[in-house]
């Protein structure tokens, strides 16, 4: 009788372990009245199901964007649904829905990381239904995304203080503090905080997209797209804030080493709305195509100068000459232009996001995908010695991005995202990858942090 108590016990343990979502009760994702939250955790589809999740619209006609990893898995199909369409689906599942996942352009920022993508708006509140099918006959591993400003994929978060899952067969990480101030995002376009390296003073000083420090960090710079768009300066505070250029899409702005200049990406030229295009009864999203460039603004004479480089260009660095801005490529890799000749390199043929030059501009820091999840690396500052910082943990079961680096003042560290422990956090490591710290966890359990895979500059570190 002891051995048949000890068998349940280990069983319901490895069952709590391994199986959470087979035992736990609440929605399975079976039908629209049964649908799932987007959590933008990987998914497991079962072989030729359907699985239902679903969001929160305030039709007000901004837009909604979804985005499918399904990491190469061939035959599965997104199709997006209204209140009304889901109601009909159920009396008859041959309903069509209103949307459907497409694989973006092959220069577009989603190819960088997405397989299916969908883009859409409406001028009517609801809940809306995603269905993710899987029509192969075995399971395939997804991860589902959706944004947009006017859109709840959850009840609100309790103010309680998020825990992190730690993984009892992954290497354990020690905690630490670093020196210095930071400044980073919650979300694009959301709160953005400054806080002390050893986690103090957290402070709310603007809200707002890509936050970057001054060189002497007693300024900083971001963007807007709502209210009134454009680049934005202000004080270390958030008091006396600029605009500096009204644009509707600005992104990722970075001061110059001489803090004269600042660099950014702006939306400029291409197709901003999507289409549908039809072929008798068949209908697909014909997705917009904004091209994506780079400029500069002089803060003391305001003279603008677009940078040359192709139609897809995101995080853009500075050199510390103060002349040449590494970017990532949507379609070429890790890029490089010096300005004063205009002559455009390319230095790493990948699929890069983060771009990021050292205060000394001898290497580059940069994400890139690696199979099914990103990781951290560098190069030298002509393209040579690639060098892999992060990479997986053999001992874990999970799998783990590392992104958005940044590199420390004097050039000796790099802050980067993880989100090995379930959610978004912060680690530094040194500048070869060496030992690996958690750091601000008393920030990331209190503040969630959300990152969308499109070259965000989550934080930027300052002395």
């Amino acid at each position: 009788m002891q051995k048949l108590k000890l068998g349940i016990l280990i069983s319901l343990v490895l069952g709590g372990l391994f199986a959470p979502a087979v035992f736990a009760a609440g929605p399975t994702g079976a039908n629209p009245n049964d649908a799932l939250m987007i959590t933008s955790a990987t998914q497991t589809l079962a072989p030729n199901s359907t699985v239902w999740y679903y969001l929160d619209y305030t039709g007000d006609r901004t837009r909604i964007e979804a985005d499918l990893i399904t990491s190469g898995a061939p035959n599965i199909q997104m199709g997006v649904f209204t209140p009304q369409l889901a109601r009909e689906w159920m009396n008859d599942p041959a309903t069509r829905p209103i949307g459907i996942g497409t694989p973006p352009g092959p220069l577009t920022t989603a190819a960088l990381s997405y397989d299916l993508v969908w883009q859409g708006a409406f001028n009517f509140a609801g809940r809306f239904l995603i269905a993710l099918t899987n029509g192969n006959g075995f399971p395939v591993t997804v991860r589902l995304h959706v944004a947009g400003d006017s859109v709840t994929l959850a009840p609100p978060a309790t103010p309680t203080p998020r825990a992190s899952f730690v993984n009892p067969f992954a290497t354990a990480i020690p905690t630490g503090t670093i020196t210095g101030k930071l400044i980073f995002q919650e979300a694009s376009g959301g709160n953005i905080y400054t806080v002390s390296g050893d986690g103090s003073k957290l402070t709310r000083v603007t809200n707002g997209l890509d936050p970057a420090w001054s060189p002497d960090g007693s300024r900083i710079a971001f963007t807007r797209w709502n209210e009134t768009a454009g680049l934005f300066i202000a004080n270390a505070d958030g008091s006396n804030e600029q605009n500096a250029i009204r644009s509707p899409r600005m992104l990722s702005p970075r001061w110059s080493p001489d803090g004269k200049t600042l660099v950014f990406t702006r939306q400029y030229g291409g197709t901003t709305e999507d289409r549908e295009v039809c072929f008798g009864r068949i209908c697909f999203t014909s997705l917009a195509d904004p091209h994506w460039k780079i400029g500069t603004f002089n803060l003391d004479t305001t003279y603008f100068y677009d940078v040359p480089c192709s139609k897809h260009c995101f995080a853009p660095s500075w050199n510390a000459d103060n002349h040449t801005i590494a970017f990532a490529d949507a379609g070429f890799g890790v890029m490089s232009t010096d300005t004063l000749t205009n002559t455009v390199s390319v230095l790493f043929s990948t699929k890069p996001q983060g771009v990021t030059f050292n205060p000394t501009g001898s290497q580059i820091a940069f994400q890139l995908p690696v199979h099914d999840h990103w990781e951290i690396a560098a190069i030298n500052a002509d393209g040579s010695g690639l060098t892999s910082l992060t990479r997986a943990d053999p001992l874990s079961f999970t799998i783990v991005n590392n992104v958005a680096p940044t590199w420390s003042p004097d050039g000796k560290q790099i802050l980067f995202l993880s989100d090995r422990n379930g959610k978004w956090e912060f680690f530094v490591m040194n500048a070869d990858g060496s030992d690996l710290k958690q750091v601000l966890k008393n920030v990331s359990d209190s503040i969630s942090i959300r990152y969308n895979f499109s070259n965000e500059r989550v934080i930027d570190w300052a002395k």
